[in-house]
């Protein structure tokens, strides 16, 4: 095997060296293949993220050039359509960029966006940036009011220092707990899962001293497939005892339903939580819900926000540790009913104030709907509507279905 000089070890932000992703190459030239490669990939990347955050703000409402942006990838939730409020994803570097896009198709139309953060907010340079992006799109369209919904309370602390309109909701309030439960007739057969997606922020090495693991893995594009297939490839290598629980075509892991995810969690004794940095981490809830305790690291953005040290423990980022943390929940054989229950009385308590949020708010707008009693959201499975810009504005100006 043949070590990747110069790329071991974490980086700054402790994520996952490109090493410890994809293992150590086989050969000089498998080496030299994947950090081509990856090169490449990265490259094309930056270039299109730089476009893509950028072009939104430079743009002018009408005429021939209004339209440029309208291929940039968006999605969100339909809330209302009388008055209209949008639920919209956000994150990254430059998190308005989305609403920049489809904000100057709606310039015309009173518009409430709620936002979600896929990313923690919680970063200094994407702070100051937004603040002066808030300015400009507040001087740009008068019609419209941003609401961030934020994931912990530092979060919040921070966007309304820098202008924003903010308010404490996490976003694992929307986890469906009708599709993610105990199955009591579905036996454990692993020591923990990780549902991560194939990311060098996952640092899935951390979980290769357990003895028996379960995979839950896909790709988003952050890596070339050679080099995703290459993961694949280390993945299965660990262990016997280690397994990947999506179906895998040519190499490739294949989409699990939420039922099919639930499943495998109900075969595991601990659920795992191992990125640094990132969002509120819809899996942290999702195994809570079915009732698994959680081994994490240490992390930002969110996701200890339901946490609770009688079934998780924040252990140190290394292998060894996280197998002895791992051990002792699964010793602990703690009820799954009760890490559930307990879960979701946090959960209720605060689902109920974001519904006292939203009918407030709908009043404001001018709704004489009647206060809302029962939660609004569907879950996360299917309830993002996704597609380009153009799409998506030409789906939120259609009617409201009779």
């Amino acid at each position: 095997m043949i070590a990747m000089a110069g790329i071991s070890g974490m980086d700054q932000d402790k994520q996952e060296a490109f090493e410890e992703l994809v293992g150590p190459a086989g050969s000089a030239l498998e080496r030299l293949l994947l950090l081509a490669a990856r090169r490449v990939h990265r490259t094309k990347g930056k270039l299109r993220g730089t476009v893509r955050k950028r072009v939104p703000f430079l743009l002018p409402t009408r005429g021939p050039l209004s339209d440029v942006d309208g291929g940039i990838d968006m999605s969100l939730h339909v809330l209302s359509r009388d008055p209209l409020v949008l639920y919209v994803p956000i994150g990254g570097s430059r998190p308005l960029y989305p609403l920049a896009a489809l904000g100057r198709r709606l310039a015309a139309r009173r518009v409430t966006f709620l936002t979600m953060q896929t990313w923690t907010m919680e970063r200094p340079a994407v702070i100051a940036r937004m603040g002066r992006d808030l300015a400009w799109y507040a001087g740009r369209f008068p019609l419209h009011e941003i609401i961030f919904l934020c994931n912990t309370e530092e979060e919040r602390r921070l966007i309304a220092a820098a202008g924003g309109n903010a308010i404490f909701s996490n976003h694992n309030l929307m986890i469906s707990e009708d599709i993610f439960r105990p199955l009591p007739d579905v036996p454990v057969e692993f020591d923990a899962v990780y549902n991560g997606r194939i990311s060098p922020i996952k640092r899935h090495h951390l979980a290769f001293d357990i003895e028996r693991l379960a995979h839950i893995t896909y790709s988003i594009g952050e890596l070339p497939p050679v080099a995703a297939r290459a993961f694949v490839r280390r993945l299965q290598a660990q262990s016997p005892l280690h397994h990947i629980a999506n179906p895998l075509v040519d190499g490739w892991p294949g989409k699990l339903t939420a039922q099919q995810v639930n499943r495998v969690y109900n075969q595991a004794a601990v659920g795992l939580c191992l990125s640094a940095v990132e969002g509120a981490m819809y899996s942290s809830m999702e195994y809570l819900m079915a009732g698994l305790p959680i081994v994490s690291t240490p992390s930002l953005g969110g996701r200890d926000v339901y946490f609770d040290p009688d079934y998780c423990i924040v252990a140190e980022p290394e292998p060894a540790a996280i197998r002895r943390a791992v051990e002792t929940l699964r010793d602990r054989a703690i009820p799954r009913e009760d890490i559930r229950r307990r879960t979701l009385e946090k959960v209720y308590a605060q689902r109920i104030e974001l519904m006292a949020f939203l009918t407030a708010l709908l009043r404001r707008k001018g709704s004489r709907t009647p206060p809302i009693e029962t939660w609004p959201f569907p879950g996360t499975d299917g309830m993002m509507r996704w597609g380009t810009v153009r799409e998506i504005a030409a789906f939120v100006r259609e009617p409201e279905p009779i």
